[in-house]
């Protein structure tokens, strides 16, 4: 019987990476792959093809093959590098704006893009509930906050919040059904749109006002709200679009080491490259200068 056949790779990848084994064996241990970052088959894949490509004969060919592809791999590095400093610098947008206008002292105050959004929110919600309630039957249940904020937009309209703060007001205003005091009733869970409008009621007595009429100017003054609001988010809105287009490149410090780094990568590797085509040129019986001499344009090292 004939000896059965050794087990190896099948696909054409994994052939390709065997193909180089014994000429690279122990060269590049340990691999230059940052670890949950980049992927080692990723970089397998990359030597194997570069190998293929370049196609060295003989172990001084095989180190410079290997030193391109390790070159251009950090090289690659460099772009992920640039790629991921840019999208930290916008993700920091929200921030840096929030610290000019503080710095700047803008006329949204030290707000933070997040805060100006969510006074927004907030806004739209007292707006709604507020329009909502008018048609809300007795028995429906509010919230002890849903409450609390009808009862206190409402008596903020009153002409004794002038002199006298709202919440000090509906404080000392009893409600039939409602426990005393503000404590109590942000506890009570008995709060319905009945007992809000008895609240309603007995401010608009104590302070002498029209019930109804208070309602409606705290609900168009709810309204102005929401328009103020979104003027100011529209503002963040328009600084952020600004501040991200003026942050299609990293901060000058990441640039300049970018730069720099991508530049001494560069000339490591066109070194490589021409040296390696030296060695092949000769080999195949050409001339090759011993000396070359090159070029490069790029922005300095600082070295």
């Amino acid at each position: 019987m004939s000896e059965e056949k050794k087990g190896g790779p099948k696909s054409t990848e994994g052939r390709e990476v065997a193909r180089w084994n014994a000429t690279r064996h122990g060269m590049r241990s340990p691999a230059p792959v940052v670890p949950g970052i980049e992927s080692t088959e990723d970089w397998e894949r990359h030597l194997a093809g570069t190998l293929e490509s370049l196609v060295p004969e003989g172990h001084l060919e095989t180190v410079l093959a290997e030193r391109v592809a390790l070159l251009s791999w950090r090289l690659h590095r460099v772009t992920c590098y640039e790629t991921e400093s840019i999208a930290l610098y916008q993700e920091k947008a929200e921030d840096d704006l929030a610290r000019e206008r503080r710095c700047e002292g803008h006329v949204l105050g030290t707000n933070h893009p997040d805060n100006v959004r969510a006074a927004l929110e907030a806004a739209q919600a007292n707006h709604r509930l507020l329009k909502r309630f008018p048609k809300m039957p007795d028995d429906r249940k509010l919230s002890a906050f849903d409450a609390d904020l009808i009862l206190l937009s409402v008596t903020e309209h009153t002409d004794a919040a002038e002199e006298e703060d709202p919440a000090e007001i509906l404080e000392r205003v009893p409600i039939p059904g409602v426990p005393d005091g503000l404590q109590d009733r942000e506890d009570f869970g008995g709060w319905t749109a009945g007992a809000v409008r008895a609240g309603i009621k007995a401010v608009a007595e104590a302070t002498g006002e029209d019930p109804e009429e208070l309602l409606e100017y705290a609900t168009a003054e709810a309204k102005r709200a929401i328009i103020g609001n979104e003027q100011a988010a529209e503002r963040v809105a328009r600084d952020l679009a600004v501040m991200s287009r003026e942050r299609l490149l990293p901060d000058v410090k990441t640039l300049e080491k970018v730069a720099r780094y991508e530049a001494h990568l560069s000339r490591l590797l066109y070194k490589a490259m021409h040296e390696l085509e030296a060695l092949q040129t000769r080999r195949s019986g050409g001339a090759a200068p011993l000396a070359r001499l090159d070029v490069d344009g790029g922005f300095p090292s600082g070295e």
